[in-house]
């Protein structure tokens, strides 16, 4: 039998599955997630590549540690993806260890059958 999942179920798992990437460190399943041009606006304001932002996870500027979502919004409008996600995201961001609440605004897009993260925007809330 097979079952078959929505497209919005698999929009919210290409999310989480960046966010479990992000905790475990798999560089991997994170470039499999995020388109290559993809940004990372953080709650600083700083605009980041994807590739600058590997970079600080791979060399332990931003080392996660764990993650409870609390909130999975998407809206699924043919090949573009919308979601709002609430996450209390346990992190060491350049130093400073904390439980941060974030929300995050993040768009995809679906190519090639894939769903993957083009921009991602964090602030607090």
């Amino acid at each position: 039998m097979t079952i078959k999942i929505s497209e919005e179920e698999k929009v919210a798992l290409a999310v989480r599955q960046q966010v479990q990437g992000m905790v475990t460190g798999d560089i991997d399943i994170l470039n499999k997630v995020i388109a290559p041009d993809a940004h990372f606006i953080h709650i600083t304001g700083t605009d980041q590549t994807k590739e600058e932002w590997l970079q600080q996870i791979k060399i332990g500027r931003m080392h996660y540690f764990s993650n409870k979502e609390k909130l999975m919004q998407v809206e699924v409008n043919g090949d573009f993806a919308k979601v709002v996600s609430r996450n209390e995201l346990d992190a060491r961001i350049y130093g400073f260890r904390n439980t941060w609440t974030l929300e995050s605004r993040t768009e995809l897009t679906k190519k090639n059958g894939q769903w993957q993260i083009v921009l991602s925007q964090a602030s607090m809330y």
